[in-house]
C-alpha cells in the first residue's frame, strides 16, 4: 500500500532526512522545494534519488565551490561571473567554454555540488517543504546521489542521539528481522565497527533497544533509522528463535509507513507526573550545558587562528580515516550552527559558523590522501609555513567575500569575512569589510560594525576607508559629533574617499 505524501507542509512536523527517505520509497519523480528565512533550495529526484539541487546562497554556486576547492584562480571566477552575465548561460556551460575544467572535472564538481547543497539542508529543524511532481531533465541521472548514506551521515551530524532514540521509539522493544533488502541497504551505508555490529545483530535475540544499547556511535543510530525508515527492516514480537519453524515470516507493515520524528535536538517529552523538583533539576542541567558549550565555542573561536586541523578534530597525526569521520561527526553534532541554535545560545551563532566552517575544512583535507600529506608536510615545514597557509586561506575566503561586496551582497559576503577575520584578526582590511558589512546587511547591525570598524583603524590608523564607514555607522547610532570627526579625518586622509 502505497501512503500519500503532503503536496507541502512544515519541516518541524515532517523532518526533512525521512521525508527524503519516503520519497526513495516511493520512487517519486518532482522537485522538492525547501524555503526557510530567505533560503531557498530546489531537489530534482528521479526515481526517488537527488539529481539535481539549486539554491539561492551565493555560497553555493558553482564558482564559489570551485574558488573555494582551489581548482580555479580569483581571476578565473571573475571571467565565469562575467561570462555568465554576458552569455546567459549557466556556470557549468561557461567554465566548459573558458576552459577552466575539462567535463570530467565539471561531472565530479556537479555531483559534489548537489551532495553539498543536501547535506546543509538535510539539518533545517525549521522551514517549508512543497512537492512538484514530474518527470525532471532527461540528463540528471548522471548527477544521482545515493539518499541512503547522504541521510545517515546527515542525521548523524544534526540530530542527537535523543532524536534518533525518540525516532526509533516504536520499534524498540522489538526484534529487528532482515528482509529482502536489508544486505543491499547494508551495504550503502558508511561504515563502522559500530554499524557493523548492528547490521550483524539483526535476525539475532535482541531488541532494537537492546542491539543498540547506551554506547552505540551516531553513526550507528543512524544507521539504524535509515535501515527503519526505507523499509529494509522488519519487525517481530519474539526473536526468530521463537517463532514456531515454518510459521509466516513477521510482516513489515504497510509499504510505507510514516513516522515522524521529533525536532532535530528537541529534548524528550516528559511525563506529566514528573515533580517539579524534577523539572527544575533538568532545566538547571540544561543551562549548564549551554553555558558549557558557550564557554567552549568561545575558546574555540578565540583561538582558531592557534589550532591545527588535527587539534580542531582532536584527532593526533596518525589517526586513521574511521577516527577522523568520528572526530567530524562528533564536533559537528556540538557546533554546527542550528544545534548552538538549539541550545538556547543563538547569540553565538556567528561564532559557531566560524568554528563549524574550520572544522568542516579540517575535515575536508584530512578524509583526502592527496590533501592530507600536503597538509602534513606544511606542518613538517614548521610554523612559518602553518600562519603562511592560514593566511593564503584568510585571503582566499576575503576576495570571494570582496565579489560578493562589489554586487552589494553583504550578507553573502558575512558568510566569507567572519572566518577571514577569525583566521587573521590583525588584518584591517578584513575587520573593515566585516564592520562595512554587519552595517549594510538587512537588517543592519551598526553595534556590531562599530566594534569591527574601530578594531580596523586601531591596527591601521591612516586606513581613510575605514573611517570613512565608521563616520556613516556612527551617524547610524546617533553620535552625530563622533561621526563628524570620523568623516572629516576620513577627507583628511583621503579627500576622494569612499566606502
Amino acid at each position: 500500500m502505497t501512503a500519500a505524501l503532503p503536496a507541502c507542509g512544515d519541516l518541524a512536523e515532517h523532518p526533512l532526512p525521512r521525508l527524503l527517505l519516503d520519497l526513495y520509497r516511493q520512487r517519486w519523480r518532482g522537485a522538492l522545494v525547501l524555503r526557510r528565512e530567505g533560503v531557498e533550495k530546489r531537489v530534482v529526484l528521479r526515481d526517488g534519488v537527488p539529481v539535481m539541487a539549486e539554491s539561492n546562497l551565493p555560497s553555493e554556486t558553482l564558482g564559489i565551490q570551485l574558488l573555494d576547492a582551489g581548482r580555479i584562480t580569483r581571476e578565473d571566477y571573475a571571467r565565469l561571473v562575467e561570462t555568465v552575465k554576458r552569455k546567459r548561460c549557466k556556470e557549468g556551460v561557461a567554465l566548459l567554454g573558458l576552459e577552466l575544467v575539462g567535463p570530467k572535472d565539471l561531472f565530479e564538481a556537479l555531483k559534489q555540488q548537489v551532495r553539498r547543497r543536501l547535506l546543509d539542508c538535510l539539518g533545517w529543524s525549521r522551514g517549508a517543504f512543497a512537492l512538484e511532481p514530474g518527470d525532471g531533465p532527461d540528463d540528471a541521472n548522471a548527477f544521482r546521489c545515493d539518499p541512503v548514506p547522504l541521510v545517515q551521515e546527515a542525521v548523524a551530524i544534526h540530530w542527537s542521539g535523543a532524536a534518533l532514540r525518540a525516532a526509533l521509539a516504536a520499534r524498540m522493544q522489538s526484534y529487528p528481522v532482515a528482509t529482502p533488502r536489508t544486505e543491499a541497504i547494508a551495504q550503502r551505508l558508511h561504515r563502522d565497527a559500530d554499524v557493523d555490529r548492528v547490521v550483524a545483530g539483526v535476525g539475532g535475540a535482541d531488541t532494537l533497544g537492546a542491539l543498540l544499547g547506551d554506547g552505540y556511535s551516531p553513526t550507528a543510530l543512524a544507521a539504524a533509522f535509515v535501515l527503519d525508515a526505507v523499509g529494509a527492516l522488519a519487525f517481530a514480537e519474539a526473536p526468530p528463535a521463537a517463532v514456531e519453524e515454518g510459521a509466516p515470516a513477521p510482516h513489515a507493515g504497510p509499504d510505507f509507513e510514516f513516522v515522524v520524528a521529533p525536532r532535530a535536538g528537541a529534548a524528550p517529552r516528559k511525563p506529566s507526573a514528573d515533580p517539579p523538583g524534577k523539572s527544575r533539576a533538568a532545566l538547571a542541567a540544561a543551562d549548564r550545558q549551554a553555558a558549557a558549550l558557550r564557554d567552549e565555542i568561545t575558546a574555540l573561536h578565540a583561538a582558531l587562528g592557534d589550532k591545527d586541523h588535527y587539534a580542531l578534530l582532536g584527532v593526533d597525526r596518525g589517526a586513521q580515516p574511521g577516527a577522523i569521520r568520528r572526530a567530524y561527526v562528533a564536533a559537528a553534532k556540538r557546533f554546527h550552527p542550528d544545534a548552538v541554535a538549539r541550545m538556547g545560545l543563538a547569540d553565538m551563532r556567528h561564532a559557531a559558523e566560524a568554528v563549524f566552517g574550520r572544522i568542516a575544512e579540517a575535515h575536508e583535507v584530512l578524509s583526502d590522501a592527496a590533501r592530507r600529506n600536503d597538509y602534513d608536510r606544511s606542518l613538517d615545514a614548521g610554523g612559518e609555513d602553518v600562519d603562511a597557509a592560514r593566511l593564503v586561506q584568510a585571503e582566499a575566503l576575503y576576495r570571494k567575500a570582496e565579489i560578493l561586496l562589489r554586487g552589494g551582497n553583504f550578507t553573502g559576503a558575512l558568510e566569507f569575512l567572519r572566518p577571514a577575520v577569525a583566521l587573521w584578526p590583525e588584518e584591517p582590511a578584513y575587520q573593515s569589510a566585516l564592520g562595512w558589512s554587519l552595517y549594510k546587511k538587512s537588517p543592519a547591525d551598526p553595534k556590531a560594525a562599530r566594534e569591527h570598524l574601530e578594531q580596523a583603524i586601531a591596527l591601521d590608523a591612516f586606513d581613510a576607508v575605514a573611517h570613512f564607514r565608521l563616520g556613516m555607522v556612527l551617524r547610524a547610532l546617533g553620535e552625530t559629533q563622533r561621526a563628524d570627526e570620523a568623516l572629516a579625518q576620513a577627507r583628511r586622509l583621503d579627500p576622494k574617499v569612499r566606502s
